[in-house]
């Protein structure tokens, strides 16, 4: 059995998976190795982006099997990152769900901390790129 990799999807991965009916980012539900975790922070600006009722219809699909995890607040030992309010929430569920990587699109905001680990309370966080990640598990068949 293969071991499963729980992933914690940024906002910008759930708005994009759901925009078309055959995105590319819907690999993460598809993949048997990944357990796709959101926050309710994060279900909740991607649904306010979505733009139009079908886009919020498949988007809605894709969070019954998201597993959705804490919005963790009041975890704050994020000091070491600098990071707009709007990501540290992201960042903070991420820690506090015990993913093991963070799929994000934002390069601007989390590119410094990208492929690098990062000590959590359960082990190890990776943020990293959504095809990246996606070309990984390939290589890993």
């Amino acid at each position: 059995m293969p071991e499963l990799r729980p992933v914690f999807l940024d906002a910008n991965i759930l708005f994009s998976a759901s925009y078309e009916p055959d995105h590319f980012f819907l690999q993460f539900w598809r993949e048997s190795r990944v357990v796709c975790l959101t926050s309710f922070y994060a279900a909740d600006e991607a649904r306010r982006n979505c733009v139009s009722d079908e886009h919020r219809r498949r988007f809605d699909a894709l969070l019954e099997t998201t597993q959705i995890v804490s919005d963790a607040t009041g975890f704050q030992p994020l000091a070491r990152f600098a990071l707009p309010s709007k990501d540290r929430p992201i960042l903070a569920a991420a820690m506090l769900a015990g993913a093991n990587y963070l799929i994000t699109g934002d390069k601007v905001h989390f590119g410094k901390w990208m492929n690098e680990p990062i000590s959590t309370r359960v082990g190890s966080l990776i943020i990293v790129r959504p095809k990246a990640f996606l070309e990984f598990l390939d290589s890993r068949k």
